[in-house]
C-alpha cells in the first residue's frame, strides 16, 4: 500500500510539472483570444462547427485541450506547434503527435496525409485539403505567429 501511494505520488508530481512546463512553452498560442473570426475570414462559406472538428481532431492529436482548440490560427504551422512543444534540444522522444494526426485525419477525413506533407504545411491547408472543391479558402492570411517565449 505504501508503494502504491508513493507511486500515485510520484505520478501526480511528474503530471503537474509536464503540465507546468506544456504550459510555459505554448504561452504564444494559448495567451491569444478566439480566432474563430480568423478561420471565418478565410473559409467564409464554411461552418463554425466543420472548423471547430476540424481543430478537434488537431488538438486531440496534440494532447491539447478542446477548449484550446481556436488558439490555433490557419497560418500557424504544423511543425511550428509540434516544435514548440518539443524543442529539439530539450526533447528526448515525443508522444506521436504527428503520427497520430495523420491516422486521425485519414480516419476522420479519408485523406493519407503522408504523400501530402511538407515542413511547412499549415492548418489552413490542411483544413482546405478537407473542403469541397467550391469551399476553398479566400487568399491570404492575415494572424502573426506566436511570440517565441525566453
Amino acid at each position: 500500500m505504501k508503494k502504491f501511494i508513493i507511486t500515485t505520488c510520484f505520478a501526480a508530481v511528474a503530471w503537474v510539472i509536464g503540465w507546468l512546463i506544456e504550459r510555459r512553452l505554448m504561452r504564444g498560442y494559448w495567451s491569444r483570444v478566439c480566432t474563430g473570426a480568423h478561420w471565418r475570414r478565410r473559409f467564409p462559406h464554411t461552418s463554425k462547427a466543420d472548423i471547430r472538428e476540424f481543430l478537434r481532431t488537431f488538438v486531440d492529436a496534440f494532447g491539447f485541450s478542446r477548449s484550446r482548440r481556436l488558439r490555433f490560427t490557419p497560418d500557424d504551422r504544423v511543425m511550428d506547434v509540434y516544435r514548440t512543444l518539443h524543442p529539439p534540444k530539450w526533447t528526448l522522444a515525443d508522444s506521436m503527435e504527428l503520427e497520430s494526426l495523420a491516422l486521425s485525419f485519414h480516419k476522420d477525413y479519408g485523406i493519407d496525409l503522408v504523400p501530402l506533407w511538407r515542413e511547412d504545411i499549415t492548418l489552413g491547408e490542411l483544413f482546405a485539403l478537407t473542403r469541397p472543391k467550391s469551399d476553398k479558402p479566400s487568399p491570404g492570411g492575415n494572424a502573426a505567429p506566436p511570440r517565441a517565449s525566453a
